[in-house]
């Protein structure tokens, strides 16, 4: 079952379902995952951090009866998560499909209340019995997990989304955090890729998105990464912050960039970076974790 792992969540999804909305971060957002018949899974999420008098199961119950109705929510029954941080969770299963099932539930990890609805075409057990199932959230320590098509990595804990492009055959996320950014990107498919123009040029239509703020380095190195069982080869390259920009603190002093072949699944990797070592970890961890959805992306 392919992966998704977004803003610290990870689910599992049937095969061809795939997300086509994504907003938020990780203090608020939505995703919205359809296959080819409409909607089929929706998650909504939104921090609630703990005040004095702090009851977890009230706010459960509230955000459920928003969702379903006050009849409905009295028919929620408490639902046992396999993993440990949750304090609190509720599931409503509509008992005459074609309808919505409903879990709410409050991760202790994150101080975060997150919705789910599954639009049930008949009753099944794809909600309870497999998303919920494998339903995990990152302890916050050590590298996050993420999914998203045909692109997953893992990145520091500390790095926050700034911003993601889902195009067809060209997919990035762009990261920040403490002074630091970090910029993934995969395109596809490499073989047609590489006859358009090669790696070297490819680096250098990466590098020069920074053409104002950061100055070129036209040497570049030969780069060779082992990401589990597969070897990405490739050229690399850095440029240092121009002069005039000398007083913008914020801007690191150099951005470090890689462009690598990844032969086995005949994708193109370009990871760029304020930091060589987190570059190079975020490079060879492209293609961590499997997703085989359709590979479309949102509209």
């Amino acid at each position: 079952m392919p992966t998704f792992a977004w803003q610290a969540w990870q689910l599992e999804l049937p095969p061809r379902w795939d997300p086509v909305k994504l907003e938020g971060d990780f203090d608020s957002g939505l995703a919205l995952i359809t296959d080819t018949h409409g909607p089929r899974l929706g998650l909504r999420w939104k921090k609630e951090p703990r005040r004095k008098r702090f009851d977890p199961a009230a706010l459960v119950r509230r955000a459920m009866r928003e969702e379903v109705g006050v009849l409905a929510a009295e028919e929620a029954k408490p639902f046992a998560m396999p993993c440990d941080g949750w304090l609190q969770c509720k599931l409503y299963e509509d008992p005459e499909p074609p309808g919505r099932d409903v879990w709410v539930g409050y991760s202790g990890r994150s101080d975060r209340l997150l919705q789910i609805a599954y639009h049930a075409q008949r009753r099944d057990n794809v909600l309870s019995g497999q998303i919920l199932a494998a339903l995990g959230e990152h302890g916050g320590s050590g590298r996050v997990p993420w999914s998203v098509f045909d692109l997953s990595c893992r990145v520091p804990a500390g790095f926050r989304l700034d911003r993601h492009r889902l195009n067809a055959g060209d997919l990035s996320l762009t990261f920040s955090g403490q002074r630091r950014v970090l910029s993934v990107r995969q395109l596809a498919v490499a073989h047609l890729a590489l006859r358009r123009m090669p790696l070297a040029r490819w680096l250098a239509g990466q590098q020069s998105r920074q053409h104002r703020y950061f100055r070129r380095d036209d040497r570049t190195e030969p780069v060779e990464i082992t990401a589990g069982s597969r070897t990405l080869a490739g050229v690399g390259g850095t440029a240092v912050r121009r002069r005039r920009f000398f007083w913008m603190r914020w801007l690191p002093p150099a951005m470090v960039t890689c462009a690598l072949h990844d032969p086995d699944r005949d994708r193109l990797v370009i990871v760029e970076g304020s930091d060589r070592g987190v570059v190079m970890e975020a490079a060879a961890s492209v293609g961590c974790l499997g997703y085989n959805g359709t590979g479309a992306p949102p509209g």
